[in-house]
């Protein structure tokens, strides 16, 4: 957390004072659906306190039992950063998925993205990360980036098939075990008619 807020310090610094409405009150999801197959969809909405306990269960699923980020700080996140917002997504009433992500300045960084084990491999992350570049874009943002573990393969690569290429590497970023992180850029195009949903 603490490197996150070291993070949105920098950008708030160099952002206009002009105010506006919350990102999670300005972003617009393009459906409120994802289909996993011809009979089952899972709803996809923008996460608010109702959720933080779906977020959190995703995050133990995912995590080894762990909450990287702890129930006050999701909630502060929610409910006070107007510059955050998070995506979340429902088989039913079981929560299955979920993005988090700041937009500040010209930047959209995603602070998390997590599948729970049974729905990975479904295409869900990349509809995620392809749903964020999309509000992006239409917030006039100009790259999108994120931090991987350098040990998550798996990640990376999905990460470079969306467009990210490799930034510098952040020496014991990982506060639980000092991993070093990738920093991924993905640079978004703002030509008239263009979408990162298409590729």
């Amino acid at each position: 957390m603490k490197n996150f807020k070291e993070w949105i310090s920098e950008r708030v610094a160099k952002s206009s004072t002009k105010s506006f409405l919350p990102i999670s009150t300005r972003a617009k999801l393009n459906q409120h659906f994802y289909a996993l197959s011809d009979e089952q969809f899972l709803k996809v909405k923008i996460a608010d306190e109702n959720d933080v306990d779906s977020i959190l269960k995703i995050e133990r699923l995912c995590y080894e039992g762990q909450t990287p980020w702890n129930r006050m700080a999701i909630l502060h996140e929610i409910r006070y950063n107007k510059n955050a917002f998070y995506i979340i997504m429902y088989d039913d009433e079981r929560p299955v998925a979920f993005v988090g992500t700041w937009f500040v300045a010209h930047e959209a960084h995603i602070t998390n993205v997590a599948t729970v084990p049974f729905y990975q491999n479904k295409g869900i992350a990349t509809y995620l990360l392809k749903e964020i570049m999309r509000i992006a874009q239409a917030e006039e943002i100009e790259k999108v980036t994120l931090e991987v573990r350098v040990s998550n393969e798996t990640a990376q690569s999905l990460y470079q098939s969306l467009g990210f290429i490799d930034g510098r590497i952040k020496h014991g970023y990982y506060a639980n075990d000092h991993e070093d992180a990738l920093e991924m850029i993905r640079v978004l195009e703002q030509k008239t008619g263009e979408t990162v949903n298409e590729g």
